[in-house]
């Protein structure tokens, strides 16, 4: 077999695997969208992430937000990022080996304002006022989180779409509620490890679960640029991108040029206005 045959059965397989979704129109409406990752927070201005002062300060100012889900020890869905307390609190105890009562009795970053919030309180205070970029952690009892998403968001009514770096999650929309927007959430390979093994941080970072999976969009690390799977979907497919964490102007122009969703921090704000603003 010659080199060239191989090499055309490689990218004949690398694109049947990476395949994404391929009805644009689902996400047209998302072109351009600037999320405020983890809410519009501030250590300045003394606004910790993902509290209801960062998603009151995100809606305000007129700006989709994104912000992490996953349950407490009392299956409760909180709005936290972390696998553990230990960076917002000092407590070394995961999230979900803390009942809700006990977490919400901790302020966050020494801030008495500053609280974890379940995600019917964000709900609540946000009201369908601006998109929302809904993160599903990976946990324990990821099918149940699923669920509990969707009912949190029966009766919500303002836009929204969900996204995982667990494809499993992602499959689970596709097969549950394929109505709703799916994002496959992917970074450089060495950010899989050490919490899987090399072949399964491959597979992730090379977005070769999306034949099962198949992503409206994807959520890429703009701040690792070495890994080829965001280029790939971006000249291969045309497939719908998202930023992430967008902290300078000049990745915020870049964003914007390419046409797409930001999700920023501080300066990595779009040069041109939010389409909520």
């Amino acid at each position: 077999m010659s080199l060239w045959i191989l090499l055309v059965i490689v990218l004949a397989a690398l694109a049947f695997l990476t395949h994404p979704n391929l009805r644009r129109a689902r996400t047209r409406r998302w072109r351009g969208q600037a999320f405020a990752h983890r809410g519009l927070h501030s250590p300045e201005r003394g606004i910790v992430e993902n509290t209801l002062p960062a998603f009151r300060a995100a809606c305000e100012a007129g700006f989709g937000m994104e912000l992490d889900i996953q349950f407490t020890k009392d299956m409760q869905v909180a709005v936290f990022h972390d696998d553990n307390l230990a960076r917002l609190t000092g407590d070394p105890r995961k999230i979900w080996d803390v009942p809700l009562a006990e977490l919400q009795a901790m302020p966050l970053a020494g801030r008495e304002n500053a609280r974890i919030p379940t995600l019917r309180q964000v709900l609540d205070a946000v009201n369908g006022r601006v998109p929302l970029l809904i993160e599903l952690k990976n946990g324990p009892h990821n099918r149940r989180l699923c669920e509990a998403l969707m009912e949190h968001l029966e009766d919500y009514p303002g836009e929204y779409l969900v996204e995982s770096f667990n494809p499993l999650i992602v499959l689970w929309f596709r097969r549950h509620a394929p109505q709703i927007v799916r994002g496959q959430l992917v970074d450089a390979m060495p950010s899989y490890r050490p919490a899987v093994n090399s072949v399964a941080a491959f597979l992730m970072a090379g977005l070769l679960f999306n034949c099962f999976t198949r992503p409206d969009f994807v959520a890429y690390n703009i701040n690792a640029p070495r890994f080829f799977s965001p280029h790939f979907q971006r000249f291969l497919f045309r497939t719908p991108m998202a930023a992430w964490t967008v902290r300078t102007p000049a990745l915020a122009a870049l964003t914007d040029a390419r046409g797409e969703m930001n999700i920023f921090e501080s300066d990595g704000r779009p040069p041109k206005a939010s389409p909520h603003s």
